[in-house]
């Protein structure tokens, strides 16, 4: 199985943090993967058979061929068919709302498929993308997609959102919702309301994701840290907090997860 990030061309770049390329023979068989909370609204385009998930409570189901995926604080199992091959799109948390016209808390913890939103075309772009001849073209097919998509600037709402997510990046999300929104001169609830419209999930529980992403980045980089140390580190209040936290996000202990990262023989590799 191979596994490559890509980046956007730069009318995509201010929108889209990254694209992902997961492909699988049909000799790898079953292959499955833990999917963990990342903070990204992600679109996904399946050019050969799409995954089979399980989540956290047991239940199976089949991805549709092209699909949205908002916000989402749990994690799942996704399982390969052999010939899988899956192009996605992860948008930065404050521009999913530049290509979608309803609030994105209606697709908050879901995942929609693409024909439920815009129909034939979407028909059009899966043909397009099987009959792709490798993976330039397929970006090509999805960067055009996009830029017909997006739609222009909503306003003062949006530059808001875009400077609250960087303000909670800059303090690698160990700040209070109440702190945030007096230095981003705005009330609680108005905060609260503007998110659930342009993120898809409320100040506090966009919080808890961005922290658990800081916390994964700090692991990787320092392993060998206690967890105590670690769970200090990124705002935690004891160990005990940081586990039980860390276990209901990843379905992993931090101890589990480093484990697992460890053996995972996916191949990463980045292109521009």
């Amino acid at each position: 199985m191979h596994f490559r990030y890509f980046s956007p061309t730069p009318p995509l770049a201010p929108y889209i943090s990254h694209y992902w390329l997961l492909e699988s023979d049909p000799g790898d068989g079953k292959i499955g993967e833990r999917v963990i909370p990342t903070g990204h609204i992600e679109l996904m385009f399946h050019y050969r058979r799409p995954f089979i998930t399980r989540d956290s409570h047991g239940k199976i189901k089949y991805q549709p061929n092209s699909m949205v995926s908002g916000l989402t604080s749990q994690w799942f199992e996704a399982v390969t068919q052999g010939d899988s091959g899956v192009l996605a799109v992860a948008f930065f948390p404050f521009s999913a709302c530049r290509f979608f016209r309803f609030p994105l808390s209606e697709i908050e913890e879901k995942s929609i498929a693409l024909n439920d939103l815009f129909n034939i075309e979407i028909h059009q772009i899966e043909e397009q993308l099987g009959c792709a001849d490798g993976y330039k073209q397929r970006l090509a097919i999805i960067e055009r997609f996009l830029i017909a998509k997006l739609l222009p600037e909503p306003g003062d709402d949006y530059k808001l959102i875009r400077q609250t997510i960087q303000r909670i990046k800059q303090r690698r999300a160990q700040i209070s919702v109440t702190t945030l929104a007096s230095e981003m001169a705005i009330t609680p609830r108005s905060l609260e309301r503007k998110f659930a419209s342009l993120i898809g999930k409320s100040p506090k529980q966009y919080l808890r994701i961005a922290r658990f992403q800081e916390t994964i980045r700090e692991l990787g980089k320092n392993p060998e840290k206690a967890l105590t140390q670690q769970a200090y580190l990124n705002g935690y209040y004891d160990q005990a907090h940081f586990i039980k936290d860390f276990r209901e996000l990843a379905g992993y202990t931090p101890a589990e997860f480093l484990n697992a990262c460890n053996q995972n023989n996916v191949t990463e590799e980045e292109s521009g």
